[in-house]
């Protein structure tokens, strides 16, 4: 019996999807063959999904770790992946793959957790020039018909750091970012 891998992949649009799949259809990964196909899941977006906005997109909202040690281990973590790119994210998920997700960082191999949300959202903030102590706290989203991602709220706000943004909302600094629900 012949064991096969499957995974899943969303791309941000049904043009990118299929520019991928032809490009990768029959490439060798470690000696084995990709054989790519279309698939039609269920998909569930991690992280606290009651709230929807006006539109009926989905939102995710982004928590933190509740142990210190914990945030910051993951803060460090999506800083250095957002720095270095993602060859650095799977060089430390190859290194843990003995553990799997049982070990410090199986947050990685289990994308429905919070902190696999926290995560994300991090890497995705710093990339942006967010840094440890400020960062952007209205609503965005990674995609142009994707989720709506909610961040934490931040402790520290400095208007001059958050200047200029690359999120889809635009720049926006202070207020409450609930009534934008």
């Amino acid at each position: 019996k012949v064991e096969r891998a499957k995974g899943y992949v969303t791309m941000d649009s049904r043009e990118n999807a299929q520019r991928a799949k032809d490009a990768l259809q029959d490439r060798e990964v470690d000696g084995v063959p990709l054989s790519i196909e279309w698939a039609t899941i269920p998909l569930q977006v991690p992280g606290n999904q009651s709230d929807r906005r006006e539109d009926g997109s989905k939102t995710i909202i982004v928590e933190p770790p509740v142990y210190k040690l914990r945030r910051k281990m993951i803060d460090r973590l999506a800083k250095y992946v957002a720095q270095e790119g993602h060859a650095f994210e799977q060089i430390i998920m190859e290194r843990e793959s003995q553990e799997g997700a049982n070990g410090n960082f199986g947050f990685l191999f289990k994308h429905d957790t919070p902190d696999n949300v926290y995560y994300r959202w991090r890497t995705f903030a710093f990339a942006q020039g967010d840094n440890f102590k400020s960062w952007h706290t209205d609503p965005f989203r990674i995609t142009e018909d994707g989720p709506w991602w909610i961040p934490p709220p931040c402790e520290f706000v400095d208007d001059k750091k958050l200047r200029g943004s690359n999120f889809s909302s635009g720049p926006f600094v202070g207020g409450s970012s609930g009534a934008l629900l």
